[in-house]
């Protein structure tokens, strides 16, 4: 079974999205496999979000705040707007983690 911090959320998803576009380089994706990324890499911190508990509010904020926000103009753009939610679910995945943990 892989590992989950929460029944909603598998880790195992979610980690190779992330992956997928920290790894972008140079050579820019297609836009259509950019735009199914950022589509996925949305829902799953949109589920990340929703458990998030008191005491990071203020980086919880600035990520949903990410959210809400359109891709810009051209593809060096929309590859910078793929990484910001692949970083924000990076980081609201370690901190169920390590909360997680905690309260063990």
């Amino acid at each position: 079974m892989p590992p989950t911090t929460d029944a909603a959320i598998d880790v195992a998803v979610v980690q190779p999205a992330v992956g997928r576009a920290l790894a972008i380089g140079p050579g820019l994706p297609r836009y259509e496999e950019l735009n199914d990324l950022v589509a996925e890499l949305r829902g799953h911190l949109q589920v990340l979000l929703s458990v998030i508990r008191a005491g990071r509010q203020a980086r919880a904020a600035t990520a949903r705040g990410e959210l809400e926000r359109g891709p810009g103009r051209g593809m060096r753009s929309a590859v910078d707007h793929a990484r910001l939610p692949a970083l924000d679910c990076r980081w609201a995945l370690r901190h169920l983690t390590s909360a997680a943990e905690v309260g063990r």
